[in-house]
């Protein structure tokens, strides 16, 4: 008799049956037979549902996909899940050939007891299950086993009998035999070194080889017994105590087990020799300790091998053989690039970046630091990221020639790629899919290095559950000037805002000739900068416009015996309308001024940056249609929306004496803006505003490389020319910063965040009173909730989160969500939500109908664009009325385009949060058969195109940061400038001309507060313009000393005098300035003056008075 016999009565479920029996049967002598076997019966049981739902079962679908699909998810609900994935990886580990302990064969039959016993409750087809008796498992195989089929899983005949009821709620049978919770918490780490490798022996105090041992009894602790238990040592297989692991409650915070793991693996190391690499843990945040760096957060543990790397390291040298291959990297930049980093590495930092500009050799100076730390023992295994699969094939090449001796893979190309190569290239697209899955090809200590190319915030949002998975030194590349890299990517990589460790950018590489600079021709176009006016167009233009006024006259509902017209906008221009007379003169005007090659004939490499893809396809159309003489393949699209662009790019970046096929101008939809080598192009077009100061760097890159002979014999690249049409010189002059770039969230992510905005605002009591808006919010919160139920917790992208996931799939977690939960939602949980193509339609309108029926309650959301776009979706869903499933729906159709329906909707929140849910449901089906958005026309217009004029190259305005240090640069021997060094008295004078310098010349006083005043230690002195310069250029601290020296008539100081005034010129170099007052202050409220300077204290006080009256008037 077992537990599962039961099944045998139930005669559509035989082939289930065998596979549970199995797993029962072998649970106590073959453990890893019977987490397979549960598995096995597992899937089985998953298809009984899908059979059962009539959901279709996808050919080759892995457990994992099968597990993961929502509807199942939320047939099962939250308890099943986990179960099921618990069921799941563990017989994973044991299909693999991994080592399965007694007790996670048992849980995984007690799990898949529950989960199948559960489900024929819900469905009817048994009254209920007996809770599971542990005492009926055999301790010997009973019976051999027999594999049925697992095709034919059930007849069709038997569906009906299987499910006799409709099915109700999953409830488990309570067993004495459930996990603890300290048992619940042992299984999260144990699957978790599972990951890793290890096998975890069941005997507590048992010590073996290649193990991890739990409750390993260790001498010499300060407790009364003078004995502890370490809950897990991982032991090599030479029986060296690689690593201790702490293990405290899922509810306790892990940095109180810190000091006693530090205990642990003294005792080890007293015992063993060795001290071991130390974590503490309490399931969900794991900290690690390896004796070389300061303690971390892993999200793993590390494998065997992992941990004897880790332990050899300890004993590596400092980077000293610091000589470089000149033929990877030979320029003194690149050189001192190199060496900046490795100093930074042997100070014992883990990470770090590289500021330089295009073209300056950022992937050669990455090739010669990997070079070095090879041959330093410091790195053998590299990961090379960037965004673009063009980016990480170049890379591979160049790796691959200059270290041809290292073995190389690229990820993202190779189908099979060998994965025991020592330097690996990959995008993040394709990383994150190898570590973002149950069975983990990588470990944590898999990578040395990992280098990054284009080093950003956007890449550390999207893409950080990389960095944060692999323990791994860290260094960034970016072409973007050190000012404009954003905080936060300093902040990742630990080091000082605008202080990356090495930095060569434009102005810098121009002047030593290793990049070209441009000339920028300034243009305007009246029509995309003003529009045009109505009265102004002649009659032929007007007529043009009539197919936009009918079009518009449908959308707004005015009648057609109603006169309408109205201006252009210039926002509205290749947007909404598209000129072609702007393109034809802006064609025109670069055939004739852009530089030419081969004697002025041909028109040189150009790259035109277009602001769509329709305006894109209008510039090369209008091309041939003006210059049919040069072919098709003279001018061409490059977008993602254009079938093998990367072919073309390969033809555009050979260059023309090479290449077969001449490609001269490429009109691109950000392609094009990065990542692209083209050493002979000489033109760039921004027939766009660029708000991104990172992102127009980036594109001005495009034309700065070296080109030698491009004009011919001798004769080099020595500019390239820009011609801007989208006002960017002119834009980023006034905003030295650009405009904030925040990365765009997900369909799926804005949906999960206007949910929770709108359940959060219907918890008032207002909305609580009335039962339609107090079922709304609780509908909307059950969607949130069983979106979080979907999020699997192998994933490193939800483990970073682990506790906040957890806690939001416990339903009572729900009732009530403050507004600071909220935000934690939407930050954190809301960008894991799977993001698929499914009904991508009908979630936009979701979207846009969620965001209206929050301005209805929330006064600061403006409820005009959503409105505007639910008429323009009716008006084109009318145009549609022969598709019958678009005809039922016709009164809400024409009902939501009218004016009445929206003014009834805001006379009552209650009542216009019913109309707008109605019509949501109603509707959203419907979004399948309008299309793509292609309300657009092309108009000719009569544009003016004005010169604006040239600029050269440092003539874009810098950041304020940048254009206070330059005058400092250029100006350090001014007198008032000397007179502040030297410490000399100032004069109002002297005052009022550095802040008429600073607060109007460099730029204004708000921009000076902005960049300083943020920092405290500008703020001590109130802003005061002296003392922040003399804490950017500091003092003369030889004359600073004797002029204390000539107060106290020329004695001789003593050593500690002279330390305390070190530490006064200190503090005044720092802070720009000293009081009496701060001296009463930390830190030298603690120095023992009197006992230092006796007699003499009475100078040192009349000294810091003249410090600080030099540069205060009055």
């Amino acid at each position: 008799m077992m537990n599962f016999d039961y099944l045998k009565d139930i005669p559509e479920l035989q082939s289930l049956y065998g596979d549970c029996r199995d797993a029962e049967q072998y649970q106590r002598c073959r453990p890893e037979d019977s987490a397979t076997a549960a598995r096995r019966a597992l899937e089985k049981w998953v298809k009984i549902i899908y059979l059962l739902n009539t959901w279709e079962i996808p050919a080759r679908s892995s457990l994992l996909e099968l597990t993961t699909f929502e509807p199942f998810q939320l047939y099962v609900g939250e308890e099943m899940l986990r179960r099921i994935h618990y069921i799941r990886k563990t017989g994973n580990i044991g299909a693999h050939g991994g080592q399965v302990t007694k007790a996670q064969s048992f849980f995984c039959v007690l799990n898949l007891y529950d989960t199948i016993g559960a489900f024929l409750k819900s469905v009817g087809r048994i009254e209920d299950y007996a809770p599971f008796d542990k005492s009926l498992i055999p301790n010997v195989v009973m019976m051999t086993a027999v594999t049925q089929d697992g095709q034919t899983l059930i007849q069709n005949d038997h569906l009906e009998q299987l499910a006799k009821t409709p099915a109700q709620p999953m409830v488990v049978t309570p067993s004495a035999d459930a996990p603890s919770e300290a048992e619940t918490r042992r299984l999260y780490i144990d699957i978790m070194l599972a990951e890793a490798g290890w096998e975890v022996l069941e005997q507590k105090g048992a010590l073996l080889a290649g193990k991890a041992c739990i409750e390993v009894e260790l001498p010499g602790m300060p407790n009364n017994s003078e004995i502890g238990y370490a809950d897990y040592v991982l032991f090599s297989d030479n029986m060296t105590p690689l690593a201790v692991i702490e293990a405290k409650r899922t509810t306790k915070d892990p940095l109180i087990g810190k000091h006693q793991a530090a205990l642990y693996a003294h005792a080890l190391e007293k015992k063993y020799g060795v001290r071991p690499i130390v974590y503490y843990t309490n399931g969900f945040t794991t900290y690690v300790q390896d004796g070389i760096y300061p303690d971390r957060t892993v999200l793993a543990f590390h494998t065997q091998q992992d941990l004897e790397l880790m332990l050899q390291k300890r004993s590596r040298r400092n980077i000293t053989d610091l000589r470089i291959n000149e033929g990877i990297a030979g320029r003194d930049y690149q050189i001192q690039a190199v060496h900046s980093i490795c100093h930074h590495l042997n100070n014992k930092h883990r990470r770090g970046l590289l500021v330089m500009a295009t073209g300056t050799g950022k992937t050669r100076v990455s090739i010669s630091l990997t070079e070095i730390l090879m041959r330093n023992n410091w790195a053998k295994n590299i990961l090379f990221l960037a965004d673009r699969r063009s980016l990480v094939k170049q890379a591979a090449r160049n790796y691959a020639k200059l270290l041809p001796s290292v073995s190389t893979t690229v990820l993202s190309e190779n189908d099979t790629p060998d994965l025991h190569a020592r330097n690996m290239f990959s995008t993040y697209q394709t990383m994150i899919r190898y570590i973002d899955t149950d069975k983990k090809v990588f470990s944590i200590g898999r990578f040395d290095l990992i280098i990054i190319d284009e080093a950003h915030r956007s890449v550390f949002g999207k893409y950080g559950a990389i960095f944060d998975y692999f323990d791994a030194l860290l260094i960034g590349l970016t072409a973007t000037p050190r000012e404009d890299v954003d905080r936060s990517t300093y902040s990742l990589l630990d080091l000082e805002e605008g202080e990356p460790n090495f930095s060569y950018e434009l102005d810098q590489a121009i002047d030593d000739h290793n990049l070209v600079g441009y000339r920028a021709y300034l243009r305007s176009s009246k029509i995309m900068t003003q529009g045009a006016k109505y009265d102004d167009l002649s009659s032929s233009e007007k007529e043009q416009l009539e197919q936009v006024w009918e079009h518009e006259r449908a959308i707004y509902h005015i009648s057609t015996n109603t006169e309408y017209q109205r201006d252009i906008q210039g926002s509205e221009i290749y947007r909404y309308l598209f000129n072609i007379d702007t393109i034809d003169q802006v064609l025109q005007d670069l055939m004739e001024n852009g530089l030419k090659i081969q004697d002025g004939n041909t028109l040189g490499k150009t790259i035109i940056f277009a602001c769509n893809h329709q305006h894109a396809q209008l510039i090369v159309d209008r091309f041939h249609a003006l210059y049919p003489q040069l072919g098709d393949d003279y001018c061409v699209l490059i977008d993602n929306q254009v079938n093998y662009g990367q072919d073309l790019i390969d033809i555009f970046s050979t260059p023309r004496n090479e290449a077969q096929k001449h490609i001269q101008i490429v009109v691109s939809v950000d392609m094009m803006d990065t990542g692209v080598d083209v050493p002979d192009c000489l033109n760039l077009v921004f027939f766009k505003q660029v708000h991104s100061k990172i992102k127009f760097n980036q594109m001005i890159g495009r034309g700065t490389r070296l080109c030698p002979n491009i004009f011919g014999q001798g004769q080099d690249k020595q500019e390239f020319l820009v011609f801007d049409y989208g006002g960017n010189f002119e834009y980023f002059n006034s905003h030295p910063n650009g405009a904030e770039v925040k990365p765009t969230p997900s369909l799926n992510q804005r949906l999960f965040s206007f949910r929770l905005d709108l359940a959060v605002l219907l918890q008032d009591a207002e909305y609580q009173a009335c039962d339609y808006t107090k079922n709304l919010c609780e509908q909307l919160k059950d969607t949130l909730y069983e979106q979080v139920l979907t999020l699997n917790e192998a994933h490193i992208s939800v483990r970073k989160h682990w506790h906040l996931v957890t806690r939001y799939k416990k339903q009572e977690n729900w009732v009530y969500v403050s507004e600071i939960e909220a935000q934690q939602l939407s930050k954190k949980i809301a960008p894991l939500i799977f993001s698929d193509d499914t009904d991508f339609a009908a979630k936009r309108f979701d979207v846009v109908c969620l965001l209206m029926e929050l301005s209805l309650i929330d006064s600061t959301i403006d409820g005009s664009k959503p409105m505007e776009r639910i008429r323009v979706i009716a008006h084109r869903l009318e145009k549609k009325a022969s598709i019958p499933q678009v005809m039922m729906c016709m009164p809400t159709i024409q009902k939501v385009q009218t004016a009445a329906f929206w003014e009834s909707i805001h006379t009552n929140a209650e009542h216009g949060l019913d109309n707008m849910e109605r019509i949501r449901v109603e509707l959203r089906e419907l979004m399948q058969y309008i299309g793509a958005d292609n309300d657009t026309f092309t108009i000719d217009l009569k544009d003016v195109i004005t010169d604006g004029g040239q600029i050269g190259v440092q003539t874009l305005r810098t950041t304020y940061k940048q254009r206070v240090l330059d005058y400092l640069e250029e100006n350090i021997q001014s007198p008032v400038l000397q007179k502040i060094y030297h410490l000399e008295q100032l004069s109002e004078t002297d005052i009022r001309e550095l802040e008429r310098i600073f607060w109007q010349e460099l730029g204004t006083k708000e921009e000076y507060e902005q960049t300083y005043l943020r920092q405290e230690r500008y703020k001590l002195y109130g802003g005061h313009i002296a003392a922040f310069l003399r804490s950017v250029i500091g003092i003369d601290r030889d004359l600073a000393k004797q002029k204390y020296i000539e107060l106290i008539q020329g004695d001789v100081l003593t050593p500690e005098q002279e330390e305390y005034l070190n530490d006064i010129l200190n503090y005044v170099c720092q802070n720009g300035d000293i009081t009496r007052e701060t001296m009463a202050q930390q830190p030298f409220c603690e120095f023992p003056w009197m006992d230092v300077f006796h007699e003499r204290l009475t100078a040192l006080v009349q000294y810091v008075d003249t410090i600080h009256q030099r540069i205060n008037i009055g």
